[in-house]
């Protein structure tokens, strides 16, 4: 889960800001396209678009406080995280 100072600020102009609390990641997304990813098909998620990059991340900064960010990867999507390499003996 991003701490909301790793939140990264748009470079360009954004589509719009989806702030994402429940999906398969969470954050900020600028494009809906981004945004869908993470949450269609994912039971119990929670995301809205925003007006401003400050209101989201307000909002998630205020989700981040209170332990109610929840990423929630689809298992063997492209979410789920995988096994790290070992080396063979």
């Amino acid at each position: 889960i991003p701490h909301p100072l790793d939140v990264p600020c748009p470079t360009s102009m954004p589509e719009g800001f989806y702030l994402i609390i429940v999906g398969q990641e969470v954050g900020i997304f600028y494009t809906w396209k981004d945004a869908a990813l993470q949450v269609l098909e994912i039971s119990g998620a929670v995301y809205y678009k925003c007006k401003t990059f400050q209101q989201a991340l307000a909002d998630y900064t205020a989700a981040y406080d209170k332990g109610e960010l929840r990423a929630i990867p689809t298992p063997g999507g492209p979410f789920w995280p995988t096994a790290p390499c070992t080396p063979s003996p």
